[in-house]
């Protein structure tokens, strides 16, 4: 049995009386045997945990004034214009359409420009306009509507745009408040424009998304339109997803917001990224560095780090080492620059990278201080190997804040010599590996090397370790 109206067993049944005279004291913002069975299939007809989750979604409610948000709240301006998302038409079956332009959201602009609390009262009030909308729709129809089909369009997906530690966070922040207290809401979840990174990318969030939304999945290959259009007629199709709606607007933008990068006009002042709490410290002591080696077991593993200083930066790179033995001491010809050294004004702008190693091996780690005559660094990181994930299956699958604009850094290692390269939408194209910081006063063709530059990086002639002079003498 589905567990649906008109297709229920004897325990079902039984289920959903329990239920509905459990919550006999409170008032439900819908009292139909539709609304309970979902909150019923949500948790397999626990009788227990569909009472508590209500009840909690009630507590939810009144907190972020869901019965009237849609009246009595406005979302702040950078989301109006920058989140991706809005309704158009309805598919083959009669469900509306959501359309969620994965690949335009900008993680790191939405993260330093909006309050967490903004972007879920923003989907609170999303779900809201999902509920009038199955209520226009039922009344049109003249049968229940209660299930949405969205298309979730990924083009412009990129490592180094979209793996970004608080982006991930708060994909898993709002996913459990939709399926907390919006549960059982979603017909199919169509995604078209997937690049060839998105298996890795899905990896990571796909364990924040419930069984049962996963069973709605579906991922299209190269022929999406002609795929999407078994499920949304061309004249409820924008002319973008090959339909013939909205000419000569193919997005159909007054109705879908496009999204794109969030301007820094929008940006919000003295935000710090990472918490030097959870992170491990380190200081590297005036003209020396210091290198931590982590051994990758497993090809496609994908090294991930943070870290920041407390004053003034830091050279930073990778390297691989020839062999697979850990010796302390190895000369830099015995070893391949994977991630090349360059000075990071981390004490200002938190950084954060990754690294697709394709070869297992040795890699350190190495931050770089022998420019520095006079001051010591304090590092604050935190390194993470990810092995890869080999559940994924792509066919069918019915399946921090700093105050810049630059985006995290991803690199993959290739074969036999690793060659640096940056992702960039899918394009692999060289990395530049110039070590000095975008601010350094010295032109491209001055000959002096970043490496042992005898001046003072911080102008400051006293030593700061070891000197006997108190710093007021």
């Amino acid at each position: 049995m589905s567990g649906h109206v008109g297709d229920l067993s004897p325990a079902q049944e039984e289920a959903l009386r329990k239920l509905k005279a459990s919550l006999s004291d409170v008032t439900l913002p819908e009292n139909d045997d539709y609304f309970f069975l979902r909150w019923l299939r949500a948790v397999k007809f626990d009788v227990q945990r569909a009472e508590d989750r209500l009840r909690k979604h009630l507590e939810f409610r009144r907190e972020f004034g869901a019965d009237t948000i849609l009246t009595d709240w406005s979302p702040p301006e950078v989301l109006v214009k920058y989140f991706p998302t809005g309704f158009f038409g309805e598919d083959r079956d009669g469900h509306p359409v959501y359309y969620d332009n994965v690949g335009n959201l900008d993680p790191r602009g939405l993260h330093r420009s909006s309050k967490l609390e903004d972007i879920v009262k923003l989907k609170v009030m999303q779900s809201e306009m999902w509920q009038a909308k199955f209520r226009e729709f039922t009344e049109q129809k003249g049968r229940k509507i209660e299930t949405i089909t969205c298309v979730i369009d990924m083009e412009n997906l990129s490592f180094h745009r979209h793996y970004y530690r608080p982006g991930i966070n708060l994909f898993s922040e709002l996913s459990g408040v939709l399926q907390r207290n919006y549960p059982e809401r979603n017909h199919l979840i169509l995604v078209v424009k997937a690049p060839r990174i998105f298996p890795a990318l899905y990896n990571l969030v796909k364990h924040f998304i419930d069984e049962n939304t996963r069973s709605k999945i579906v991922i299209f290959g190269a022929n999406w339109k002609e795929e999407l259009l078994q499920y949304i007629s061309p004249d409820q199709l924008p002319q973008a997803y090959g339909g013939t709606r909205c000419e000569p607007d193919p997005m159909c933008t007054n109705f879908i917001t496009v999204g794109g990068d969030i301007p820094p006009e929008y940006y919000m002042t003295n935000l710090t990224e990472t918490s030097k709490e959870d992170m491990e410290s380190v200081v590297v002591s005036r003209g020396s560095s210091y290198e931590r080696e982590f051994t990758v077991e497993l090809p496609e593993t994908v090294i991930r780090w943070e870290f920041i200083t407390s004053d003034h930066d830091i050279s930073f790179g990778w390297y691989q080492k020839s062999g697979t033995k850990r010796r302390r001491f190895l000369p830099m010809t015995e070893m391949s620059e994977v991630v090349p050294m360059k000075r990071k004004n981390s004490h200002i702008i938190p950084e954060s990278g990754s690294l697709l190693c394709s070869t297992a091996g040795i890699y350190v780690m190495k931050f770089d201080n022998s420019y520095s005559w006079t001051r010591s660094k304090e590092v604050f990181y935190s390194v993470k190997l990810l092995p890869p994930d080999t559940e994924l299956s792509m066919p069918q699958m019915a399946t921090e804040e700093d105050g810049t604009g630059e985006e995290e850094e991803f690199y993959e290692c290739g074969d036999g010599g690793p060659e640096d390269r940056t992702v960039h939408n899918g394009d692999l194209r060289p990395h530049e590996g110039d070590p000095r910081p975008d601010d350094d006063p010295r032109p491209d063709d001055d000959p002096r090397p970043d490496e042992g530059d005898p001046r003072p990086d911080e102008g400051d002639p006293r030593p700061d370790e070891g000197d006997p002079r108190p710093d007021e003498g």
